[in-house]
């Protein structure tokens, strides 16, 4: 069984690039003639590149914590678990919008969300998937740890 469960949003490759642009861009200004300048990019490229996600500790004190990632850089307070009162594995559609000079295209995919709720309604998001049977692996090693029941909601 894991120790530790991570989920963080992917990188769009092109979102990668473009804010890899954006920060070489940024450290060119700011070295040649404008440091204002320079910054404002540096903003940009950070802002494209900031992934969001969730750990979940589960060897002795239960925990978790919301993280920023940067380039393979993590931050995040880590806050005692709540009481769980379930996990819930669910199917929804995730969008996802290219644009062009001219056109803009959306793409629906199907994934798997895996959530611990508490509090009666309150929920924390854990883990995405795209294969079933990856969230519902995942969610049976966090039934082990928290000893809750799996709602099936695909």
């Amino acid at each position: 069984m894991k120790k530790t469960i991570k989920y963080t949003q992917p990188l769009n490759k092109f979102k990668a690039f473009f804010a890899t642009v954006l920060i070489l861009l940024s450290l060119y200004l700011a070295f040649d003639n404008g440091f204002l300048y320079g910054l404002i990019i540096l903003g940009l490229g950070v802002r494209f590149a900031l992934r969001h996600g969730v750990e979940v500790r589960l060897e002795g004190l239960v925990k978790y914590r919301n993280t920023y990632s940067l380039f393979g850089w993590t931050i995040g307070t880590w806050k005692a678990l709540p009481e769980i009162e379930y996990i819930s594995v669910f199917k929804t559609k995730k969008k996802t919008r290219s644009r062009g000079v001219t056109a803009e295209v959306t793409l629906d995919s199907i994934v798997y969300k895996v959530n611990l709720f508490h509090n009666t309604n309150k929920h924390i998001e854990v883990y995405e998937a795209e294969e079933k049977e990856e969230a519902f692996t995942l969610a049976k090693q966090l039934q082990e740890a928290l000893g809750c029941e799996i709602h099936d909601a695909t």
